[in-house]
């Protein structure tokens, strides 16, 4: 039986105490949700010489070993550092972030994994009040959930009409999943209140009649998971893609000055007012 003492002081570094209260499952930990061939290899290694020669994904994109002795631990330890593996991922600290695969996705509107990859290399694993989950998608098909971590950016691009270029091919419409466009008498019919800015009729339209009229992100936070769900709030605005890591920068400052131990940002938002957390954010960002 491993000891509580024993058992956190491990934890924190990404090494988890499995049910049978003898093994250890430990999670190492990507670059944006990627692993290079290498990195994999040296995973297979720590796998089939300590575990039990698996290995399985976690829900924020890192690869756990399981089955790790307690007397192996610190063997574990010492060999993945020889082989450049990274692990943790667990405490009161910025959890790993999250990316869909937008930069190279068809729906993509930003390059997700430079953002989460940048983000990655400021915030991952540094102090918070809580843990803080950050999750980046390339667009409203939000796979990767954005909206439900702490802080969530979602990619959008918002439609800007020129029906003089509009020729009817209805391209744009049969290509909206939404039904926010439709085809009358050969121009478009926009219907803003069913457009979620996906950016597709932009990415279909031949002769230009649909162009971005802006293209970035959407940012939401106090979103969370679980025992506790909540969506996330948006700060009401699309930023261009060179604006959303200063954005994200705001945001941890602002949670560092005012959340208190043990706050998560949505228990800081309900604390102080969901109003006045979006309107402090939104004055420091002009």
């Amino acid at each position: 039986m491993v000891n509580l003492k024993r058992q956190k002081e491990l934890k924190l570094l990404g090494f988890l105490l499995q049910n049978d209260r003898e093994h250890f499952s430990v999670r190492f930990l990507s670059k944006a949700g990627n692993f290079t061939v290498e990195e994999l290899e040296n995973i297979n290694k720590i796998s089939k010489k300590y575990g039990r020669g698996y290995s399985g994904l976690t829900t924020r994109l890192q690869i756990e070993v399981p089955w790790i002795k307690d007397e192996d631990v610190e063997k574990v330890i010492e060999e993945s550092k020889a082989l450049g593996l990274k692990h943790g991922g667990t405490g009161q600290k910025v959890r790993p972030l999250v990316a869909c695969k937008g930069s190279v996705c068809l729906h993509g509107n930003i390059d997700t994994q430079e953002i989460c990859r940048q983000l990655d290399k400021k915030y991952f694993g540094t102090n918070t009040p809580h843990k803080c989950k950050i999750g980046i998608v390339g667009c409203a098909n939000n796979c990767a959930k954005a909206n439900i971590n702490d802080i969530g950016v979602m990619g959008r691009c918002v439609p800007q009409l020129n029906s003089e270029k509009c020729i009817g091919c209805g391209l744009c419409s049969k290509n909206c999943r939404q039904n926010a466009l439709k085809i009358e008498n050969k121009k478009i019919i926009y219907n803003k209140n069913l457009c979620v800015n996906c950016g597709e009729c932009v990415r279909t339209c031949k002769p230009n009649a649909i162009t971005a009229k802006e293209k970035g992100a959407e940012i939401f936070i106090g979103g969370r998971f679980g025992r506790e769900i909540r969506i996330g709030n948006s700060l009401g605005k699309i930023f261009k893609e060179d604006q959303i890591i200063p954005v994200v920068d705001t945001i941890m400052d602002y949670y560092r000055k005012v959340g208190n131990k043990d706050e998560r940002i949505s228990t800081v938002m309900d604390r102080i007012g969901q109003e006045k957390f979006i309107s402090d954010i939104l004055d420091k960002l002009n």
